[in-house]
């Protein structure tokens, strides 16, 4: 069920298989084999499959509240040159019954202004505006690059042609619906929220109680239970953001001495893996116990040496409370 799920999203995404076994690092017929249920993949493997998905699946109408939000706008707004123009007499236009028209000079100065992207591939304005001073820029401005940054929450079920199935070479014959993907955090906040959503449908969905009619193998599910690992306290899958991570292994590969206490274990900002692999809520209580295990010992120890002996005699004969 596992490789079914893995191949529904491919064809979702209108990938081929070759596509995404190089974007996986692994070649097409073990792919294949994976998507016909007669291969289970490594936790690795299949992980590297998650990603690569993730990583190149669009906006859509279910997620696009969650990516085009008002932070992003600010951030695509960076993306566009605005290049001043000539500046001239404003016309108002008069039209006769039969259809002809004239005009006369208003006595307004306006300024043509003409918007580019910053990406070098893309040269050629998106559009151009005429204002008469800089308040009425300021709102045509961001009027013109909100209508842009919303065609794919507005207009994407009806103009499907015009949108991308996938991100795969998007650089690529762009339009003006994919200037929004050239937002590093925009990418970042699509690749978040498909994570959670196949790892959660997967999981979810193969091992809900409303699904007792579907047989897993055994190698299914110790995968699937593999996976609910990653789980976060909060019931969502989030991925591990290495620009923010310390492998300390590699820091102490590389000579330096790293100093680690333990008690910290539990805070919120610490992620901890084993064999690369986050720690689960029931595996971090086990270690919670461990280390509870080692105060206990390190204290009995203490209380069984010279000064531990002769502190407890002073106790017992009054002179301190055990809280001294």
């Amino acid at each position: 069920m596992i490789g079914k799920k893995i191949k529904e999203y491919r064809l979702n995404l209108k990938l081929t298989g070759a596509t995404l076994a190089n974007l996986a690092g692994i070649n097409q017929p073990y792919l294949s084999q994976i998507e016909n249920e007669k291969k289970i993949p490594p936790f690795d493997t299949f992980m590297d499959l998650i990603r690569a998905i993730a990583q190149n699946a669009p906006i859509i109408p279910e997620n696009s509240d969650k990516i085009l939000t008002e932070d992003n706008f600010q951030l695509f707004k960076k993306q566009f040159t605005v290049t001043k123009g000539e500046t001239e007499k404003e016309k108002y236009y008069s039209y006769s019954e039969d259809g002809d028209y004239d005009y006369d000079f208003t006595g307004h100065n306006t300024t043509i202004y003409t918007i580019t992207p910053n990406v070098s591939t893309y040269s050629n304005p998106i559009s151009s505006f005429y204002v008469r001073d800089t308040e009425s820029f300021e709102l045509e401005f961001d009027k013109i690059l909100r209508e842009f940054y919303l065609l794919h929450s507005n207009n994407q079920e009806k103009d499907e042609g015009f949108f991308r199935p996938n991100l795969v070479d998007f650089e690529i014959n762009e339009t003006s619906a994919d200037l929004i993907y050239y937002v590093p955090q925009i990418r970042a906040s699509l690749f978040e929220w498909w994570y959670n959503k196949i790892l959660s449908d997967i999981v979810d969905n193969l091992i809900s109680d409303d699904n007792k009619t579907i047989e897993l193998s055994i190698s299914e599910g110790q995968l699937l239970m593999e996976i609910e690992t990653l789980r976060n306290a909060n019931g969502t899958f989030s991925p591990t953001n290495s620009e923010h991570t310390t492998n300390l292994s590699k820091e102490l590969l590389d000579g330096k001495i790293v100093t680690f206490d333990f008690r910290s274990i539990t805070d919120k900002n610490v992620r901890a893996l084993l064999d690369g692999q986050l720690l689960s809520n029931d595996e971090l209580t086990a270690l919670k116990f461990t280390l509870n295990g080692i105060r206990y010992n390190r204290k009995n120890s203490n209380q069984n040496s010279y000064f531990g002996r002769k502190r407890h005699k002073l106790i017992d004969e009054g002179y301190f409370d055990s809280n001294d």
